[in-house]
Formats: C-alpha cells, sequence, structure tokens
C-alpha cells in the first residue's frame, strides 16, 4: 500500500461539484461507450457539438485568472518570476500562449496527447486582444498566417504524444510546470516514464503545479472503482473520454515522490463521508478509506 499524504488542508466539496448532466451514472456511462463504440468520440465528437468542454474557451477566467494565479504562486515559492513554463494537457488552451507570453513566461512548453487546440490563427488573436484589454503586452500577432507562426512569436511549443515527447526539452529548462485535471487521465503505465521526465526538465529550484480530481467523471462520486482493471484501462473506456487511472491522492504523492520530488499538498477539497458509489470497491480499485473522501487536490512539487 502506498504511504499517506501529508495533512492537507481541507475544504468541503460544493453541492453538486462535477455533477454534469442530471441522470443516472449508468445511463451517463452506457450513452458514451455506445457512442465511443460506433466511432463518436474524440476530434469527431467535438465536431458535431457532443463533446464539449464545460467551459467556454475565451472566458477571462480561463485566460487570465488561472495562469495569473500560477505566476502569483510561482513567485511567492520561488522567490523570483518564473522565465519558462511547462503545461501538460492543455487541450485547447494552447490559445493561450500569447497571454502566457505576454505574463511574462520567455519560454513555453506545452505537451499533449493529442492536438485538440485551434490550427488558424484568429482563436490566438481573439485571446491576445482580450488580454490586451486587460492591460497584459502580449506579442503582436499581426500577419501571423497560422499556429505555427503564433507560436513561434510567443516562443512556445506544442509537443503532442505520450512522456517521450518531453525529450524535446532539454535537462533542468522548466521553471514551473502546471497541470489542470490532467494527471488523473494519465494511463498507470505512462505515470512513471511521465514524472521521471518531469524529474529530468524541472530546473533544481524549480515547481511543479498540479491540481487533480479523485472523483469519477459519470457524476461527481466514485461510481469508476465498482469496475475490474481488464474494463476500466480497455480501450473502449478510454475513447468514451471518462477513463481515470483511479489513484488516490496518498498513491500519487507516492509516486512523487519516488520521482525523486518533495511534495506538499496545500489544498484539498473533502467530503464529510464517501459519496455515492459501490459499497465494496472492486479489489482492483481498492485504495486507503482516506483517499475515497478526498475529491480534489493541489499538489505542490519540487525536485529534491
Amino acid at each position: 500500500m502506498d504511504e499517506d499524504a501529508p495533512p492537507p488542508g481541507r475544504v468541503p466539496v460544493p453541492p453538486g461539484y462535477a455533477r454534469g448532466v442530471p441522470a443516472p451514472w449508468w445511463l451517463k456511462l452506457g450513452t458514451k461507450l455506445a457512442l465511443a463504440g460506433v466511432g463518436l468520440h474524440g476530434a469527431r465528437a467535438r465536431a458535431l457539438g457532443i463533446a464539449e468542454p464545460s467551459f467556454t474557451t475565451l472566458e477571462p477566467g480561463r485566460l487570465l485568472d488561472a495562469p495569473g494565479l500560477w505566476m502569483r504562486y510561482a513567485r511567492a515559492a520561488l522567490g523570483r518570476r518564473p522565465r519558462s513554463l511547462l503545461e501538460l494537457g492543455p487541450g485547447r488552451m494552447v490559445l493561450r500562449a500569447p497571454v502566457l507570453a505576454g505574463m511574462g513566461f520567455g519560454r513555453i512548453w506545452y505537451a499533449d496527447p493529442a492536438d485538440s487546440a485551434p490550427t488558424i490563427p484568429a482563436p490566438y488573436e481573439e485571446a491576445a486582444a482580450l488580454a490586451l484589454a486587460h492591460g497584459v503586452a502580449v506579442p503582436d500577432l499581426s500577419g501571423a498566417a497560422d499556429r505555427g507562426a503564433v507560436l513561434a512569436r510567443c516562443d512556445a511549443t506544442l509537443l503532442t504524444g505520450g512522456p517521450d515527447v518531453l525529450a524535446a526539452i532539454p535537462d533542468g529548462a522548466v521553471d514551473l510546470v502546471v497541470s489542470e485535471v490532467v494527471l488523473e487521465h494519465v494511463r498507470r503505465e505512462d505515470l512513471a516514464p511521465l514524472l521521471a521526465q518531469l524529474r529530468r526538465v524541472t530546473a533544481p529550484n524549480g515547481l511543479g503545479l498540479h491540481w487533480v480530481d479523485f472523483h469519477d467523471h459519470l457524476g461527481g462520486g466514485l461510481q469508476h472503482l465498482r469496475f475490474s482493471d481488464a474494463f476500466w484501462a480497455s480501450p473502449l473506456v478510454g475513447r468514451a473520454g471518462i477513463y481515470v487511472n483511479r489513484l488516490g491522492l496518498s498513491a500519487l504523492v507516492s509516486r512523487f515522490r519516488r520521482a525523486g520530488f518533495a511534495v506538499a499538498v496545500p489544498q484539498t477539497m473533502a467530503w464529510a463521508e464517501r459519496p455515492r458509489g459501490p459499497g465494496r470497491p472492486h479489489p482492483d480499485a481498492t485504495r486507503p478509506a482516506a483517499d475515497d473522501l478526498v475529491c480534489h487536490a493541489m499538489l505542490e512539487v519540487r525536485p529534491e
């Protein structure tokens, strides 16, 4: 069993958090599996408007508030402004590149298993205009013909694929590594290689900030703990977009430590009692009881 996570500061889970569409979990599961089974998943589902993210891409909160928080937190933790950034799993939010460059990140890397970011310059220009209206001195994107030109002006690079794509980043080149509800989606067999790469690319005095969900994607409970690994780790579940690795907080902390990081957990969101899920989780999904009360957490990691 993995060692316990350090005692975190806890806040209660808000009512209705991650509940999504008001339908039974098993109906959501069946619908998503059926759609994935007939090929309606990923980019095709997004093109049909049936797999859109729950946020609006050009919301100021997504474009400005989140990276502003990263910068403030990193400056307080490091005692200086971070000069370089690696964001894991940005999806469409690659279009924050001009915002991040305007906030002072001189070198930016994105790493994602698949490319779902806009390829035309218009969305990036819209993001830059919104940031400029809020006082951020974004790079000039005028005349940029495509995404490649936009990213070049922001000194940003998008890497797509598994953990090995991070080999393109030099050792110790990253001051700040960030992920927002991404690590729970990394398959267990890929997590150790990913963390090893993060340890390699993080500067000796660098910082990682990771926000992680531990609930299911079927209504915000623990229904995902009822299934065997043979089913839950199957390609069909992955295509359906509901796969999470089912690691609890303590297991994730232990894996970071084994990769050579010191870990703090400054924030958690926790249930007062175990939420809806199987009375007895499948043996493949069993974890410490305390982990089943943690819905969401922020991890702060530093190279040891």
